[in-house]
């Protein structure tokens, strides 16, 4: 149920910071991500960059990257994650009433909205949410049945019916989409009713903005005349009351946008967004992201300040008095005067490389890190912190007896006890000068150190003493795994188990192993639930199950990749893969989940980055924990070759699951062919698809491997909203196997489908 591998932290890794301290009065909750069942643990409340804010009173919404929408009914002070049901980057957020909050996205593909306070939101106008060809560039909804959209084409559309329909209006002057052409884009759009607004347009690559407004819906426009200003969005405190900001750029309206006055403080700022407590007291964020504006009146005067190390992307008023702003990582620091003075509101583990996690007794997990630190996490995953040992050099592993009694195995070799949590540490005798791989507090009061070669074994604090036998003293193994009273180790070519503590061992046949004893299988990862049930990832891909402790193996044929990096059985229907990408997606952290013993694989995506080898646990049918690393973009005046890395924490109390339970099915016409019939066929095998339910346009990977082993091959289909169908075609000149999958949307759970074998003879 739990392995361990060789600690791999290079000189190099370095951490994203977020402040460690928690604002008075408000609590860290953790909050789950946008499209399946895993919560952040830390960094807390979560670690995606949000881009935006926006408040009415105390109810409020945050968007950012990897398609996260963060909740708040308390003005800030603590959040719930929302399902979009997208990994896109999210940048816009409106408000329209109580139950209703419309997200889009930079690239112009995504909008959504809900209408139940964002339980489930659904895509609106766009079907392809990335390669779109109308790009919405902005949106303004008056009620919930009726808003406008702009496009970057200048097209403006109007929904009546909460956006099931759109009706094209009359193109903005100066843009493609009008009558008289024209370079400038669309820019943004306000309507202060189902008749009255106003839209922005200018060049694609900035400079002197135009207006437009109209009192007609948008049949028709009139041009307003600007003072010189490169605007990039406009802000209407109420009807009447507006500001434009932009590059040297701040307007105030007074009259809905039918006129404007420059205000000096836009000269020599770069304003990115902009929101008001009243006309005249407003809070402004700018492009570094490196300080907060403020004006008390309207523009004309201002001050600054920096409230976090992170940039900080938004800022908002959920009361006269509260301004909460977000940024990079998450970063949330929250005022209670107006802007003047800010305090963190978010937390974040820094300055420490995991690499990956072990659970131990009572709801414990831990992570050995660099410097001789551990994570632990005493509450499931929810929350975690750090404590020191008694050495500066990595740890590669650690494992807990009890909540209080542990041991922490470092890259030296080097091995600490302590019997208070972590309080205090002493030095142990590891019994070898040879550097262990692992260490693993088993059964009968036995403490064992597995690797490079062989297994030393303590019993009752006593020292430690190499285990006999053949079948142990020659094993090349470099993790343990611990499954109630037994225990396995395991290298590349070695599989041994243990029912006594660790005091003899017995060696495990592993899959295709032939008469001789001989087997092809190379061993990148195993796991085991007791002594009969266990999971095998070799180093091709492959999956492997036995029920028999080994005797036996079976393929499991439905994961559809090749580059799983670790296998997790948390119980004998339960399992998770650590994958390094799903399809053509290796941005974003995926794991793969089954809940029939490997008959299907659901694929879940946690976060941006990569789930590390080795960094996924889970106990029971339910509870998982996962460690996350994501490659962050190099402050300035960093050394060359100096990789940043985020390392966020997960949990989850669902399996990973998330959203209601559809079904998603592969069939062909022909399942088995002959030589002659497949030449016929041209080599040709079309497989056919389902999904139900579909709304149209979910992707869907379709995967093919031979039968006989190899790499698999993957297609991207799209649903159709007939139905839920879809096509893909292959090329095959063997028998086969196709499984497809779909990562989830909005309210719906990931789905896998059984495998479906097309037999050539």
């Amino acid at each position: 149920m739990r392995a361990v591998r060789l600690g791999r932290f290079g000189i190099a890794i370095a951490t994203a910071a977020t402040a460690l301290t928690l604002a008075a009065g408000t609590a860290a909750a953790s909050v789950t991500v946008s499209q399946s069942g895993w919560a952040w643990g830390s960094p807390s409340p979560q670690g995606n960059t949000l881009n935006s804010i926006t408040f009415a009173g105390p109810l409020g919404y945050a968007v950012g990257n990897n398609g996260t929408a963060l909740k708040t009914l308390d003005g800030g002070a603590t959040w719930s994650g929302l399902a979009t049901g997208t990994s896109g980057e999210l940048t816009r957020v409106q408000i329209v009433d109580a139950s209703t909050v419309v997200i889009g996205s930079a690239n112009g593909c995504i909008l959504r909205i809900s209408t139940d306070g964002g339980v489930v939101f659904t895509r609106i106008f766009t079907v392809a949410e990335s390669s779109c060809n109308d790009q919405v560039q902005a949106f303004s909804f008056v009620s919930a049945q009726v808003g406008f959209l702009l496009l970057r084409s200048g097209s403006v559309l109007v929904t009546n019916d909460g956006g099931n329909t759109f009706s094209r209006q009359t193109g903005v002057p100066g843009t493609a989409a009008s009558s008289g052409g024209g370079g400038n884009v669309g820019i943004d759009i306000h309507f202060t009713s189902p008749t009255a607004g106003i839209a922005i347009i200018g060049p694609p690559s900035g400079g002197q903005s135009a207006e437009y407004k109209t009192s007609d819906g948008g049949v028709s426009w009139t041009p307003v005349t600007l003072p010189a200003a490169n605007i990039t969005a406009v802000h209407f405190v109420d009807a009447t009351h507006a500001f434009a900001i932009g590059p040297n750029t701040l307007l105030s309206s007074a009259d809905a946008g039918a006129t404007w006055t420059a205000k000096p403080i836009g000269a020599g700022n770069s304003f990115t967004s902009i929101d008001c407590a009243d006309p005249t007291t407003c809070v402004l964020t700018v492009a570094a992201g490196d300080r907060l504006v403020r004006t008390a009146d309207g523009g004309a005067t201002s001050s600054s300040t920096t409230p976090s190390s992170s940039q900080i992307l938004g800022a908002a008023y959920s009361s006269p008095t509260r301004v909460v702003g977000v940024g990079s990582r998450g970063a949330t620091v929250i005022s209670d005067d107006g802007g003047a003075n800010f305090t963190p509101a978010s937390s974040a583990i820094h300055g420490v490389a995991f690499a990956r996690l072990r659970h131990g007794p009572a709801g414990l997990i831990y992570s050995p890190g660099s410097d001789g630190v551990l994570a632990i996490s005493k509450d499931a995953g929810a929350s975690w912190s750090t404590l020191a040992t008694q050495t500066s050099v990595n740890l590669v592993d650690a494992s807990f007896a009890s909540p209080t009694v542990g041991y922490a195995l470092d890259a030296s070799g080097g091995l600490q006890l302590t019997t208070n949590a972590g309080a205090s540490w002493k030095t142990l005798d590891p019994g070898t000068s040879t550097p262990a791989r692992a260490v693993a507090a088993v059964a009968n009061n036995s403490v064992l150190l597995v690797g490079p070669v062989g297994v030393y074994r303590s019993v009752a604090g006593g020292r430690f003493n190499p285990v006999s036998g053949k079948t142990v003293a020659k094993a090349y193994l470099s993790e343990v795994d611990v499954a109630g009273t037994a225990t396995f180790a395991f290298g590349e070519r070695a599989l041994i188990a243990s029912s006594n503590g660790g005091a003899s061992w017995t060696a495990l046949r592993l899959p295709l192993t032939n008469k001789k004893g001989k087997s092809r299988v190379a061993i990148r990862s195993a796991s085991f639930v007791n002594a009969s049930t266990g999971m095998l990832l070799d180093t091709r891909g492959r999956v492997w199950r036995t029920h028999n402790g080994g005797r036996g193996w079976s393929e499991l044929l439905s994961a559809g990749t090749s580059g799983a990096t670790s296998v997790t059985l948390s119980d004998p229907q339960h399992a998770f893969l650590t994958i390094g990408a799903f399809g053509p997606d290796a941005s974003n952290a995926y794991v793969l989940h089954t809940a029939n013993a490997g008959a299907t694989w659901n694929p879940q995506l946690i976060s941006a980055g990569q789930v590390l080898p080795g960094a996924l646990v889970a106990e029971g049918a339910s509870n998982a924990y996962a460690l996350v690393e994501a490659q962050l973009p190099s402050p300035p005046g960093a050394a060359a070759g100096v990789r940043f890395v985020g390392l966020s924490f997960f949990s989850t109390t669902t399996g990973g699951e998330a959203g209601a339970p559809s079904s998603l099915t592969v069939a062909t016409k022909t399942r088995t062919f002959s030589k002659k019939k497949l030449r016929r066929a041209h080599r040709t095998v079309r497989i056919d698809g389902v999904l139900k339910g579909a709304q149209g346009g979910e992707r869907i990977i379709v995967s093919r491997r031979n039968v006989s082993g190899g790499a698999w091959q993957h297609q991207t289909a799209t649903a159709g909203a007939n139905g839920g169908s879809f096509t893909t075609t292959w090329r095959v000149s063997s028998s086969s196997v196709f499984v497809a999958q779909w990562a989830g949307d909005s309210g719906r759970a990931s789905l896998g489908s059984t495998a479906l074998r097309v037999t050539v003879r």
